[in-house]
C-alpha cells in the first residue's frame, strides 16, 4: 500500500462511521411527528380515531419488516439494503409532504417505515465493521448517541419548522441528510463480493410468516387500547399473530437460510440484550404518551416547554451513549449496562415523585438521569450483542435489538397505559367530587405508573447482570 492509499483509509473509515450513524440519525427523527399531529390532523380534517393510523402503520410495518431486512443484509450485503433504505426514506418524504388526504399520507408512511427498518437493521452493523474488537463500545456508542441526536434535532426542529413553515416541512426537512446518506453509500460503501446466486436463498415464506405475525399482534394492541379490547378487529387480529408466530417457528427449523437462526436464540449475549431492550423502552416510553398529559394539565405549560423537557432527555442520552460506549471499552459491557439501567430506574422513581407543585427545574433533573442511563444502557446492550454474535449475522442482531425496542414501546402503551386508564378511574372513583377531583386522580395514576416503570428498569439490571457474570460464546459461522 502507498502512502496515499494509507492516507485515504482512515479518511474511508470515517465517512463509513458518518454513513452508518446518517442512517440512525435519519431512522430516530421520527419522533418529530408528535409534535406535529395536532396540525396534521387540522390540515387534513382528521380526527383523532384516524390521526392514530399515521403512527400505527409506521410502528407495525416497521416491527415487522425490521427482521427481514437484517436478515438479507447478511445474505446479500449491508450496501444494497442500506441505499434501499435511503431511497426510499427520500422518496416517501416528499409523496408524505404533498399527500392531498389522510389516506395518502398513511399509505407512504408504510413505505417510510420500509425504509426506517432497513437503515435500523444495517446502521449498527455498519458501524461495527467500522471499528475493531476491542473499540467496539466506542462504536456502538457512536451509532447511538446518532439516535438520540435524531430525536433530539427531530424534537427541537420539529417545533421550529411546523410553526413557520407548516407540518410538510418536518419531512421536506430531512430530504438533505436523505441524500447525503445516499450519497455516502454509494461511493464509500463496500459492496460484499459474494454474488447472489451463490449459496442459500433468502427465506421469503420465514419472514411473511413474521411479518403476519408482528403486524397481527402491534396492530392488535394497538388498537385495543384506542377501540377497546372487545372490538371485533381486535378479537381477530390478536388470535392471529400467536398463529403466524407458530407457523414462522416450524419454518425457519428448515430454511437454509433463515430470518432468525435458531442458535442465536442460545447466545447468551443476543438473549439477554434483546430481554433487556425490550424492558427498558417498556419502562421507559411511558414517558412519551403520559408525561406530555402531566405538563400540560397538572403544570399548565405548554408546546415549548414539554419540548425542551424531551430535548433534556435526548442531549443527555446523546453525550451519554458516546461516553458509555468508551466505557465499555475499559471496564466492559457489564457494569456499564447495569449501571445505565439502575439509572434509569432512579429517574423513573424520581419522576413518580413530581406532583402540581413541582417546577420545571424538578422535572428537567428527573428526566435528564432518565436519558442519561439509557444512553449509558443502549451503548452496553448494542456493544453486548453484536460482541457474541458471529459477523455475518450483524445485520440480524442490529435488527434483533430494533425489534425489541418497538416491542416494548407498543406494549408500553397497551398495557401501562390500561393500567394508567384503570387507576385513575380507581383514584377518581374513591374521591370526593370537587374541583380539582380528576386532576388529583391522575397524579395518583402517574406515580402508579412510574413506579411500575422503575421497577421494569431495575428488574432489567438485574437480568443484565445475570447474563453478564457468564459471557456469552459466539456461535461458530453460519455455514455459506
Amino acid at each position: 500500500m502507498d502512502k496515499a492509499e494509507e492516507a485515504a483509509a482512515p479518511l474511508g473509515k470515517v465517512l463509513v462511521a458518518v454513513a452508518a450513524t446518517l442512517g440512525m440519525f435519519l431512522a430516530a427523527m421520527d419522533t418529530s411527528l408528535n409534535v406535529a399531529l395536532p396540525a396534521i390532523t387540522e390540515d387534513l380534517n382528521a380526527d383523532l380515531q384516524s390521526i392514530q393510523w399515521v403512527i400505527v402503520v409506521f410502528i407495525a410495518t416497521q416491527a415487522s419488516l425490521v427482521m427481514g431486512a437484517g436478515s438479507f443484509a447478511d445474505r446479500f450485503g449491508l450496501k444494497p439494503v442500506y441505499l434501499f433504505g435511503t431511497t426510499t426514506y427520500l422518496v416517501s418524504m416528499f409523496f408524505i409532504a404533498f399527500s392531498p388526504n389522510l389516506e395518502m399520507v398513511v399509505g407512504f408512511r408504510v413505505l417510510q417505515a420500509l425504509g426506517t427498518g432497513c437503515l435500523f437493521a444495517v446502521s449498527p452493523a455498519i458501524a461495527a465493521g467500522v471499528f475493531p474488537s476491542h473499540r467496539r463500545g466506542l462504536g456502538m456508542g457512536f451509532t447511538m448517541g446518532s439516535q438520540a441526536l435524531g430525536m433530539l434535532a427531530g424534537t427541537i426542529g420539529a417545533g421550529l419548522l411546523v410553526g413557520w413553515l407548516g407540518w410538510e416541512w418536518i419531512f421536506l426537512g430531512r430530504t438533505p441528510f436523505a441524500v447525503t446518506a445516499t450519497v455516502l453509500g454509494i461511493f464509500v460503501l463496500e459492496r460484499r463480493r459474494r454474488t447472489m446466486t451463490a449459496g442459500p436463498g433468502f427465506d421469503v415464506l420465514g419472514a411473511a410468516m413474521l411479518v403476519g405475525g408482528l403486524l397481527s399482534l402491534v396492530v392488535g394492541l394497538r388498537l385495543g387500547r384506542s377501540l377497546g379490547w372487545s372490538s371485533p378487529a381486535v378479537l381477530t387480529l390478536l388470535p392471529l399473530a400467536p398463529i403466524f408466530l407458530a407457523a414462522f417457528w416450524r419454518v425457519e427449523r428448515t430454511a437454509q437460510w433463515p430470518v432468525l437462526p435458531g442458535y442465536m436464540l442460545r447466545i447468551r449475549g443476543f438473549t439477554v440484550s434483546c430481554t433487556c431492550m425490550f424492558m427498558a423502552n417498556l419502562s421507559v416510553f411511558v414517558i412519551w404518551f403520559i408525561f406530555p398529559f402531566y405538563m400540560a394539565d397538572s403544570l399548565g405549560e405548554g408546546a415549548l416547554a414539554l419540548g425542551l423537557m424531551l430535548a433534556t432527555m435526548a442531549f443527555l442520552n446523546t453525550v451519554c451513549a458516546g461516553v458509555g460506549g468508551w466505557l465499555c471499552d475499559r471496564f466492559g459491557n457489564l457494569p456499564v449496562g447495569c449501571a445505565g439501567l439502575l439509572v434509569v430506574a432512579f429517574g423513573l422513581l424520581n419522576m413518580g415523585f413530581l406532583d402540581t407543585r413541582s417546577n420545571l427545574g424538578d422535572v428537567a433533573l428527573s428526566i435528564a438521569v432518565v436519558g442519561a442511563g439509557l444512553g449509558f444502557f443502549q451503548a452496553a446492550a448494542y456493544a453486548l450483542m453484536l460482541g457474541s454474535v458471529p459477523s455475518e449475522r450483524f445485520g440480524t442482531a442490529g435488527a434483533a435489538l430494533s425489534l425489541s425496542q418497538s416491542c416494548g414501546r407498543v406494549l408500553a402503551v397497551a398495557v401501562i397505559g390500561g393500567v394508567f386508564a384503570w387507576r385513575s378511574e380507581h383514584y377518581l372513583a374513591g374521591s370526593v367530587a370537587g374541583v380539582d377531583a380528576e386532576g388529583v386522580a391522575f397524579i395518583k395514576a402517574f406515580k402508579d405508573v412510574f413506579l411500575i416503570g422503575s421497577s421494569i428498569g431495575l428488574l432489567a439490571a438485574l437480568v443484565f447482570l445475570s447474563g453478564g457474570w457468564r459471557r456469552g460464546r459466539t456461535a461458530p459461522s453460519f455455514p455459506l
